[in-house]
């Protein structure tokens, strides 16, 4: 047999398939080898994960109030503008309360209008009535002067009359005139005294109903509040009745509706779903054992599933301080006493650079954060 032949009489295709045989090894060897090395100087370099996806803001949207759906303004998958509508409630109750609180505002500055107007005649009246009653009484005053003087001066005639006719010197008429003259200067000044207090008294009648006036301002600063109040209904009422129609808070993308056109609705609950398609990042779940080797502003790499020859660039700009398991809604507590140790996951958000494709949140990619040493974060942070 060959093999039992030594080496000089064995045939020349088997020593050349033999040498063919060892080349193919040591090439095998060698690309293992090569392999191996960049896996490992990958795994130096580099911490990855395929448990990471796209993720954005998904906005809830919820209604204030409960009510008939009388019409659905979007579909899924419709892009809006921040204020568009999404939905409309019946709202003809609502209208007409609004309508019966401006009427009873309307009907307020009505009456306020009445009572300013009647308010300034009643000033501009009390205003001359006031004047006229003192020049009156003023008038009164003077009168009562010049009857006092004339009192005085008929009782110095008198006297003088009485002491001559005591005297013998005049006759009894001119005493008699002279007393009747002292008579009607006392009455005189009786009268215009007693017109004095009578001009007084119509002055003190005007400046009482000058009051009116004031109280006629107390009643407009009464209607003035009242008025206040009505136009806080109002507007409050104007709240209620655009609660009716819902917008969209943002400008987006609307994932889902949980309402059609004549569903009742219920207050908070949730109607649609939107997010903004220009504004997602990526969430990234990775162990506990390689968070040590991360620093927001690593660079990454992402591999996106959905868009196989898409490669895109980010950096990590937030990492959680607490893992997974903490913020899970139902935890696990270790209540039969067996003890399973788990590698738990922390996660991070990454950002994009320079998207220009449309990313659907919740869809898979796979990231490669670069890993940073004290030396690589000190000079990153320096540029």
């Amino acid at each position: 047999m060959d093999a039992e032949r030594p080496p000089e009489d064995r045939p020349a295709g088997f020593l050349k398939g033999k040498r063919f045989r060892l080349a193919g090894i040591i090439i095998i060897a060698f690309v293992l080898i090569v392999v191996s090395v960049r896996f490992l100087m990958d795994r130096a370099a580099y911490v990855s994960t395929a448990d990471a996806r796209i993720a954005s803001d998904m906005v809830a949207v919820s209604t204030d109030i409960s009510g008939r759906i009388t019409s659905v303004a979007v579909g899924e998958g419709d892009r809006v503008s921040a204020g568009d509508v999404l939905f409309t409630i019946e709202d003809r109750e609502a209208t007409y309360t609004l309508d019966e609180y401006r009427a009873e505002a309307d009907r307020l500055r009505a009456q306020i209008a009445r009572e300013e107007t009647r308010a300034s005649l009643a000033s501009s009246k009390a205003g001359s009535e006031v004047a006229a009653r003192a020049a009156g009484t003023q008038s009164a005053a003077a009168s009562v002067e010049a009857a006092q003087s004339d009192l005085e001066t008929a009782e110095s005639d008198y006297d003088r009359v009485k002491g001559l006719f005591d005297k013998g010197q005049v006759s009894r008429a001119a005493l008699d005139r002279a007393q009747n003259e002292l008579a009607n200067a006392e009455q005189a000044l009786r009268r215009t005294q007693a017109q004095r207090r009578m001009a007084l008294a119509e002055q003190n009648t005007a400046n009482i109903e000058g009051q009116e006036v004031r109280l006629i301002d107390h009643e407009l600063a009464v209607l003035r509040a009242t008025l206040q109040k009505a136009e806080a209904r109002v507007d409050a009422q104007e709240v209620v009745v655009d609660q009716h129609t819902i917008r969209s808070p943002i400008d987006g993308v609307v994932d889902e509706i949980f309402y059609d056109a004549g569903e009742h609705s219920l207050r908070g609950f949730r109607m649609a779903l939107l997010h903004n398609p220009d504004e997602v990042w990526i969430s990234a779940n990775i162990k506990e054992t390689n968070i040590r080797h991360m620093h927001p502003g690593a660079p990454v790499e992402v591999h996106v599933d959905s868009h196989p020859d898409l490669d895109l660039k980010g950096r990590v700009v937030k990492i959680n301080d607490a893992t997974l398991a903490e913020a899970a809604l139902m935890p696990n507590p270790n209540a039969n006493g067996v003890f399973t140790k788990i590698t738990q996951r922390i996660a991070v958000r990454i950002d994009l650079e320079g998207v220009d494709t449309q990313l659907r949140p919740g869809t898979m990619v796979r990231v490669r954060i670069r890993k940073q040493t004290e030396t690589s974060r000190g000079s990153g942070a320096g540029r």
